[in-house]
């Protein structure tokens, strides 16, 4: 009985011992993921993730979606790398079902560049030793060298005529892109226990088709290599947002759609849309007033403006516009007998919008809860020019009504329609956009709309909306030459009807909703 009782605990002792020799060398879930996310260098602006895994290139391969946002190009490119190097008989076996990373980086040379990081589940230099030796590898040739101190590799892909450099920069966790500067940067750029970015749950990780991460303080740097000017105001606030999100992926067949959470940085200086992170999220109507020739549009709406108003006026007194504020309303009040931010904030009603259509006109459409009562006020302190449209005879006036969102509307033309205080820069603008309001002439009324819309989140605090035929026009004339080319392209962004970005307030967070939907093919044309 002794003997049995020893053999036992012996039994039980090596069974625990190897327990937790095993837990020591597992990673947990999420463990892996966030170590090789530390990696990315902080420039990246996005990070796409998805597994190395045939389910996934199944889809890939069969659906527009993917191959009309990547372009042709780098969907060449990244064919070629599956096939060429992560698909190689060598090398397989060492990234098979592991997580790639793709992070978008802006490059000094006036460029955009891709980052390729695979953490390898086995040693991968064996295969690249015998991968070297090898001489059925005839379409591409591989060669050692020396970036920044460390060994690395470049393979020259015969059917792109470039190369494209990878090193292990530690921990079996592999980097590779076309840019040679870029590895160099990786492979210099030390990792810190705290990612820059925000991730997705670790459960919810391992399920998952794919997920975007997105870095707002890179968003600068990255736009200033797409456009020709910093007057970027399709993407107004978010380049200011001192947060990361993190979505995950939901696949349909016409429609890209991804929702998760943006974490906003307490520590950091607050921004405009900071000030929508209090609210609750609310139904937005003024889309439905959106001209047909919506290129693309700004959207806000609050739940309580009385708390909004006095949420903006401490962020103005704390950004040191308040003096500046308080100086030009004293002129006003003193010059026309009017209290006009008083008289605002008893009719301003709970949503305002800025759009921009395909001739690059600028509107702001307001919701005010009485349009006949705000008229004799702004009458006021404008020059009428007829009945209905006047210019403000002062400067700013919208930036300090309601914040940065009006910022490009300086001194600005008004006009009222019904309950809807309406800004533009030119009397031609409000002329012309009176016209679609009296014909009803919205982009709300046509059926890829409404189709569109449906995948949308209902209820929310600040939406950006891009129709992408529409705005072609704008880009051709604001982006840089490479990018307006490459936004004209087939398959490209011509192939989809429109994309949101829409932000709900949660918890003093944002939850988020990104929708991406292909054009409806036409099924009405019948062959006779």
């Amino acid at each position: 009985m002794k003997r049995q009782i020893i053999i036992t605990l012996i039994l039980l002792a090596a069974t625990v011992m190897i327990t937790l020799t095993y837990f020591k060398h597992l990673n947990p879930p999420g463990k892996r993921v966030n170590q090789v996310v530390n990696t990315i260098p902080a420039s990246a602006a996005f990070v796409f993730q998805f597994n190395n895994d045939s389910s996934f290139y199944d889809i890939y391969s069969k659906s527009e979606l993917f191959s009309s946002i990547t372009g042709k190009q780098k969907m060449r490119e990244l064919n070629a790398l599956r096939h060429t190097l992560l698909g190689y008989p060598l090398l397989k076996e060492h990234f098979s079902a592991e997580d790639i990373f793709i992070s978008i980086h802006p490059q000094a040379t006036d460029s955009l560049d891709y980052l390729l990081t695979v953490p390898a589940s086995t040693h991968v230099d064996q295969g690249l030793t015998e991968l070297l030796k090898s001489k059925t590898a005839a379409n591409i040739k591989l060669a050692s060298l020396n970036i920044a101190g460390k060994k690395a590799y470049s393979i020259r892909i015969d059917s792109l005529d470039k190369s494209f450099y990878f090193a292990n920069r530690g921990s079996d966790i592999w980097i590779g892109s076309f840019s040679r500067t870029l590895i160099e940067e990786d492979l210099k750029y030390k990792s810190s226990e705290k990612s820059t970015f925000s991730l997705l749950p670790d459960q919810q990780n391992s399920t998952l088709l794919g997920s975007l991460y997105i870095n707002y303080p890179q968003l600068n740097p990255l736009l200033a290599q797409l456009y020709k000017t910093d007057n970027t105001d399709l993407w107004k606030g978010l380049d200011l947002l001192p947060a990361t999100t993190a979505l995950s992926l939901n696949y349909k067949s016409d429609a890209l759609m991804f929702n998760g959470f943006t974490s906003v940085k307490k520590d950091k200086a607050a921004s405009y849309l900071n000030l929508f992170t209090g609210m609750k999220p609310v139904p937005m109507s003024l889309v439905n007033l959106f001209p047909v020739t919506t290129a693309y549009s700004n959207s806000y709406a609050v739940d309580d403006v009385k708390h909004f108003l006095q949420l903006l006026a401490a962020w103005q007194q704390k950004a040191g516009f308040d003096k500046e504020k308080s100086k030009l309303f004293s002129q006003i009040k003193a010059e026309t007998g009017v209290q006009l931010d008083k008289e605002f904030k008893n009719l301003i009603d709970n949503e305002f919008a800025v759009v921009t259509t395909r001739f690059q006109e600028k509107l702001a459409i307001i919701k005010v809860k009485n349009g006949a009562s705000l008229r004799p006020f702004f009458n006021n302190v404008s020059n009428m020019i007829n009945d209905e449209i006047g210019q403000f005879n002062y400067n700013q006036v919208p930036l300090f009504l309601l914040g940065d969102a009006l910022t490009p509307f300086r001194r600005p033309y008004f006009m009222i329609l019904d309950n809807y205080l309406v800004l533009a820069n030119t009397q031609r603008e409000l002329s012309n956009y009176k016209e679609n309001y009296l014909n009803n002439a919205f982009i709300s009324k046509g059926e890829e709309f409404i189709e569109f819309n449906n995948l949308t989140a209902q209820r929310c605090n600040v939406s950006f909306f891009i129709h992408f035929k529409n705005a072609g026009n704008v880009f051709k004339q604001t982006l840089k030459k490479p990018y307006a080319k490459a936004y004209q392209q087939q398959p490209g962004f011509k192939n989809y009807y429109a994309a949101s970005y829409q932000l709900s307030a949660s918890d003093n967070q944002f939850y988020t909703n990104l929708c991406v939907k292909l054009i409806t093919p036409d099924t009405t044309s019948v062959r006779k």
